[in-house]
């Protein structure tokens, strides 16, 4: 993804106090299917096999389904001691547009930003014209 903004050596200090909140979305669609389905768009079935393999859900995100790595209690599930499982190359799409911030080590409180081409209302309106194959991967059979 073009625009990575990974700063290895503060993101190590900080600890990941971005994915102790909540993990990102893949807010592009076709770097999802890039990344996972070798550019074509999957059936269901294996949207629903890739999904239980790879601890991704669909997240709702004002009503439009998203994929993103699972949330627990903690966060992310990606989110480990070492920090991200996830190799750089098929991170989630905000978590490599994530600007880091110097002041979130300062005083703990997350100041990093995400820019808008990346925020939930982007990611709402790229995903908006796959939400019937994701609500058929969501319900229940």
């Amino acid at each position: 993804m073009d625009g990575a903004k990974i700063d290895s050596q503060l993101c190590s200090q900080c600890g990941g106090r971005c994915c102790q909140g909540h993990p990102g979305v893949w807010s592009d669609p076709q770097r999802f299917f890039a990344i996972f389905f070798s550019g074509q768009t999957p059936t269901a079935d294996q949207l629903r096999q890739l999904l239980a393999e790879r601890d991704i859900e669909l997240r709702d995100l004002g009503g439009i389904l998203i994929p993103a790595p699972k949330n627990t209690a903690t966060g992310c599930i990606a989110q480990g001691s070492n920090g991200c499982s996830y190799p750089v190359e098929t991170r989630p799409c905000q978590c490599l547009a994530l600007i880091p911030d110097l002041e979130t080590l300062l005083d703990d409180t997350i100041h990093c930003s995400l820019p808008p081409e990346f925020g939930s209302g982007t990611a709402r309106n790229n995903w908006r014209p796959f939400q019937p194959l994701l609500q058929t991967v969501a319900s229940p059979d």
